[in-house]
C-alpha cells in the first residue's frame, strides 16, 4: 500500500470482486485522469473477498505504478456484498469530496471532473450519475436489462425515494462529512446498499443533483438481473420498516 497524504481533495473508491479480467484498465484509466488534475487525490480499492487473483494483480500494479506524492491504498475483506466493500472504502477514505465508481468503469473516469466541480460550486451534499435525466446516454444496453431497470426505480420513488429517476447507477459523489454520517448508518451489504443511502439522505434533507452520464453497459457484468431485482425489491421493503422501527440515526 502507498499511501502519503493526510488529507486530500478527492477520494475515488472501487469495490472489486472478481475483476481479474479487467480492473488494470480500469485503474490505468483513472489514475491517468487523476495525474492531469491540480488537486490532491487518493484511490481506495476494496476488494470484496475475490475467488481469482484480482488483489494480487492490483497490489503489483500499485507498486509498480503509483509513485511518491500519490496514494493508491488495497484493502481486502471476506466476501459480504457490494454495500460492504463500498461502506468500507467511504469510511477508510480521506478526501473532502468522495466518488465511487464501478469496477468495469461503465462511467468514464473524463466524467469525473463534472461530479467535483457540481458538487464543490453548486452547495451540494451529493451528486448522483443518472442515466435517465435529459442528457444522459445509454449505450448498449438489453432491453430487458433497461425494463427491468426502470420498473425497479419506479418501485423505489414509491416506496423509498421519491423524486430520484435513478438510484442505481455506481457513479455518486459526496462531500465527506455527508459520507460518514450517511455510511456510518448503513445496514444493507448487497445490491440495494444506493436505496438505503439516498433513502438516508432524503430523510435528512439533503441536496441532492442528478447528473446526467454517458453509460456504457459493459459485457460481462457482474449483475445477475433477476437475482439482483429480487434483492434490491427486498432491500427496499427492510429499508422503509427499519425506518417506521426507529433502526436508523
Amino acid at each position: 500500500m502507498i499511501n502519503t497524504f493526510h488529507k486530500c481533495f478527492l477520494s475515488v473508491v472501487i469495490p472489486t470482486f472478481n475483476e481479474a479480467g479487467r480492473i488494470l484498465p480500469t485503474l490505468e484509466s483513472v489514475v491517468s485522469y487523476l495525474r492531469l488534475q491540480a488537486y490532491s487525490w487518493e484511490i481506495v480499492i476494496v476488494d470484496d473477498g475475490s475467488l481469482d487473483r484480482t488483489p494480487y494483480i492490483v497490489s503489483n500494479w500499485v507498486k509498480e505504478n503509483i509513485v511518491e506524492g500519490e496514494s493508491c491504498s488495497v484493502i481486502s475483506v471476506g466476501h459480504q456484498g457490494k454495500g460492504s466493500a463500498i461502506k468500507i472504502g467511504m469510511l477508510s477514505a480521506k478526501g473532502s469530496y468522495r466518488l465511487m465508481c464501478d469496477a468495469d468503469l461503465a462511467v468514464s473516469a473524463e466524467q469525473i471532473g463534472k461530479f467535483v466541480g457540481a458538487i464543490e460550486q453548486g452547495n451540494y451534499d451529493i451528486v448522483i450519475g443518472s442515466r435517465q435525466v435529459e442528457g444522459a446516454e445509454r449505450l448498449h444496453e438489453t432491453r430487458l436489462r433497461y425494463f427491468t431497470g426502470r420498473l425497479f426505480n419506479w418501485f423505489v420513488r414509491v416506496i423509498a425515494v421519491p423524486g430520484v429517476e435513478d438510484t442505481q447507477c455506481g457513479y455518486k459523489c459526496f462531500t465527506g462529512s455527508v459520507a460518514r454520517d450517511l455510511f456510518q448508518n448503513q445496514k444493507i451489504m448487497g445490491w440495494g446498499f444506493d436505496v438505503e443511502i439516498l433513502f438516508l439522505a432524503v430523510r435528512k434533507n439533503m441536496n441532492i443533483l442528478e447528473m446526467p452520464v454517458s453509460w456504457i453497459s459493459v459485457e460481462k457484468s457482474k449483475v445477475q438481473v433477476h437475482r439482483a431485482s429480487f434483492e434490491m425489491v427486498r432491500d427496499t421493503l427492510l429499508v422503509r420498516l427499519r425506518y417506521l422501527f426507529g433502526r436508523y440515526k
